[in-house]
This record gives structure tokens, C-alpha cells and sequence, in this order.
């Protein structure tokens, strides 16, 4: 069985053989609680953190939300020893990529110097690719974002919004209608006008 490693080819593979954006349209922190929660989680393991004050802001703003985990199984963790975080779970694929180089939900380092020294030597008898995550990590779990739990939801929200009132507004309730709309009215207010005096 050959092992995936989910680098930016195969992500890219993919999206080319789903027609797919390059990318998840919704990785940014006010869009998914994932990522949000994913970056600043990274923070504790070495990658830059969210300032302190827009983390709290964040924060606030996703515990209200439903789609904020509700079991301690949902919700996306990083734990290991202190400066030396082992287990990355439930992890934004978007986030684990910038931060870690693979596309993938859950990460696991090796346990100590000896396991990860008999996977190197076995890694080198295979004469295995340097670009495998296995020379890194003892287990991971690639992940497209289409494959993430929480894409459907989000993504299905997202094009109901996109059929809401504001579509259906008609013209001269759009800005540049009541604009139109408000020239016009003055124009002939200032011909009836002129044509009274």
C-alpha cells in the first residue's frame, strides 16, 4: 500500500480532478471556527500567535456560534510536553499546511529518539523520499478541505445567503438606484417648482 503524502501536488491534483478552487474559500478566522481555532492554537507549538486581544475577540465571536464544537471529541486540540507539542487533532488542513507542510487533521510526532530512529532506518533501507512525512511524524491523516466536517455545513450556508433579500432587492433600493432615483425626484421638483412660480 503506498503511503499519501498530502503536499501541495496532491491537494492540487484533487481540486484539478474535482474542478475545485486551488484552495478552501472559507479559511479565514471569522469564516471557520476550524481555522480559526486551528491558528491559534499553532501558537502553543512554536508558529507566531494571534494577538492576545483579537484572539479573545475571536474567541467570543465563535463560542456563540453552533458550529463551535460541543464535545471535547470535536474540538481541535494540540497537547505534548511543554515547547514540544506531539499531537496536533482535528486540525484545519489549510492551517497544518502553512504551519507544517502536509494537508492534514491529525499529526502525531514520534514518542521518543528510538522509535523515530528505527522509522529513519527503515525510511533509509527503503531508500524512501525525503519529502515523505513519515521521516517527521509517526502517524498523520491527510485531509482535503471538502473532506473537513465542517465544509458542507458552512458552504451550504453560504449560497443560501447568497439567495436572500439583498438579491432580490428591487432597483431603486440599491445604492446607486435611490442615487438615480433621488436625482430625478429633485429634477422635477425643481421643474414643477419653476413652472408654479
Amino acid at each position: 500500500m503506498s503511503v499519501i503524502v498530502p503536499n501541495l501536488d496532491w491537494y492540487k491534483k484533487k481540486n484539478s480532478d474535482s474542478n475545485l478552487p486551488p484552495r478552501c474559500p472559507f479559511a479565514t478566522v471569522k469564516s471557520c471556527p476550524r481555522y480559526y481555532q486551528s491558528l491559534s492554537l499553532i501558537g502553543d507549538a512554536g508558529a507566531t500567535k494571534i494577538d492576545p486581544s483579537e484572539d479573545r475577540r475571536l474567541l467570543k465571536f465563535w463560542k456563540t456560534n453552533d458550529l463551535w464544537p460541543k464535545t471535547g471529541e470535536q474540538e481541535t486540540s494540540v497537547s505534548g510536553p511543554e515547547n514540544q507539542m506531539k499531537h496536533f487533532s482535528n486540525f484545519c488542513p489549510e492551517v497544518a499546511f502553512e504551519i507544517i507542510g502536509y494537508f492534514a487533521s491529525y499529526l502525531s510526532r514520534y514518542s521518543d529518539e528510538i522509535d523515530q530512529g528505527l522509522a529513519h532506518k527503515t525510511l533509509g533501507n527503503s531508500n524512501t523520499d525525503r519529502n515523505d512525512w513519515r521521516w517527521a511524524w509517526a502517524t498523520l491523516s491527510p485531509q482535503h478541505y471538502t473532506e473537513c466536517p465542517l465544509y458542507s455545513v458552512i458552504f451550504h450556508r453560504s449560497k443560501k445567503s447568497h439567495i436572500g433579500i439583498k438579491d432580490k432587492e428591487p432597483w431603486y433600493k440599491k445604492p446607486w438606484g435611490i442615487i438615480i432615483l433621488g436625482v430625478t425626484i429633485t429634477v422635477i421638483g425643481g421643474l414643477v417648482l419653476a413652472w408654479i412660480m
